[in-house]
């Protein structure tokens, strides 16, 4: 049977393009995702990208699950040059007194969400800091 955990993973519109670029380059995570309980477009925006899975054996080892944590580890270092994009979203742009403009990006991290809740109490993982509403919540019932 084996330890299971429920598993969410989304990305915004900005990091979509890399995304695709991911299920493009390793077709068997594709079909994970399209296997997922959940996998559309337009969670929250127009080109967003939302995947739930329940029950999934997400183990490090697994070919699969290994990709998608690759992926994620590249969003929150910042780098997807692997997956074509070269540098976050503008955050904003300044004109500086030497006339130069100083460009202020965002931060990859900002343009995804991962939890994964497992079967034990202790056993959360929470990386990426969009959507604020997913998230893990635990509660009592009697």
């Amino acid at each position: 049977m084996g330890y299971r955990s429920e598993v969410i993973f989304a990305v915004t519109p900005a990091a979509a393009p890399a995304f695709m670029a991911l299920l493009a380059k390793y077709p068997e995570v594709k079909d994970m995702c399209h296997e997922a309980d959940e996998f559309y477009s337009g969670y929250q925006e127009e080109g967003d990208w939302f995947m739930m899975w329940s029950g999934i054996k997400w183990y490090d080892g697994y070919p699969n699950v290994d990709t998608i944590e690759s992926f994620i580890d590249a969003l929150e270092s910042d780098d997807l040059s692997e997956y074509g994009e070269e540098k976050p979203p503008v955050r904003s742009k300044k004109l500086m007194e030497d006339g130069k403009e100083k460009i202020v990006y965002e931060y990859w991290e900002e343009h995804f969400k991962f939890v994964r809740l497992g079967e034990d109490d202790g056993d959360n993982v929470h990386r990426g800091h969009a959507y604020d509403d997913i998230y893990i919540s635990r509660s009592l019932s009697y």
